[in-house]
């Protein structure tokens, strides 16, 4: 079995965390293969990992399908780790939605960075809420993972631009009141298995070589978001919007 802690919200509005364990006895991926087909578009404010980051986990998520050939990942993916998922929102708000980042990303200029403690296996969660997840039970995503206290700023910036967001009359109507960041950890989507299986010895051994990420490659710094739609939970069809410059004059 795999055992992981991870950092949740406590409500299911605000923004108060709380800390839990997950152990993992099987990957059920019916739900995850699900996830991967095409969908209603979506708007997402995103960070685009480098071409030197994206190389070494390219030649990781390799490793992985070596291992195992039910491991699946795009050799053209795009690994990213999303700073906001919006709801299905109608196109006209987009261009409204850009504005609201604009006007925000020049008041709030952070020097911020991404940290992934380890590459580990996905949770699944009880009809898609966040906060209840299933016992035992593993979704059969593999996730480079950064838990909430060596990601805070980030975290506290996405809190923070949520909030700036749904606060605005206009916007309220379709974000609601409830508008956060799906977690207060990050993460990147590796790939994800295709078959259900129970965890074995062997899978132990290979997540273990990844559970205590040191390499400069896991610490990236965040200096542009990008924000854009996509039909695709990976982000294949992805189709930019604009860029947002975090750097400091």
């Amino acid at each position: 079995m795999l055992k992981y802690w991870e950092t949740n919200w406590k409500f299911e509005k605000g923004f108060e965390t709380h800390r839990y364990q997950v152990i993992f006895n099987e990957v059920l991926t019916q739900g995850t293969v699900e996830e991967q087909k095409k969908r209603p578009e979506r708007l997402s404010l995103v960070m685009f990992l480098e071409e030197k980051e994206r190389n070494y986990f390219s030649d990781i998520c390799r490793f992985f399908r070596k291992n195992d050939e039910h491991f699946y990942f795009d050799n053209n993916k795009k690994f990213h780790t999303t700073l906001l998922g919006f709801p299905i929102v109608e196109p006209e708000y987009y261009e409204v939605i850009t504005e609201r980042i604009n006007q925000f990303s020049l008041w709030e200029q952070p020097e911020m960075n991404v940290k992934f403690d380890m590459f580990r296996l996905g949770t699944k969660y009880q009809n898609k809420n966040t906060l209840n997840p299933i016992s035992g039970v593993s979704n059969g995503t593999v996730i480079a993972f950064g838990d909430y206290p060596v990601n805070k700023e980030l975290t506290t910036f996405g809190d923070t631009l949520s909030s700036f967001l749904a606060e605005d009359e206009y916007l309220n109507i379709a974000l609601g009141k409830k508008f956060r960041r799906r977690f207060p950890s990050v993460w990147c989507t590796m790939g994800y298995y295709t078959t259900d299986f129970k965890i074995t010895n062997k899978l132990e051994t290979l997540f273990s070589k990844y559970e205590d990420l040191k390499s400069h490659f896991f610490h990236i710094p965040c200096y542009q978001l990008e924000l854009g739609t996509s039909h695709y939970k990976d982000l294949r069809d992805w189709k930019r919007i604009q860029n947002f410059s975090l750097r400091t004059n």
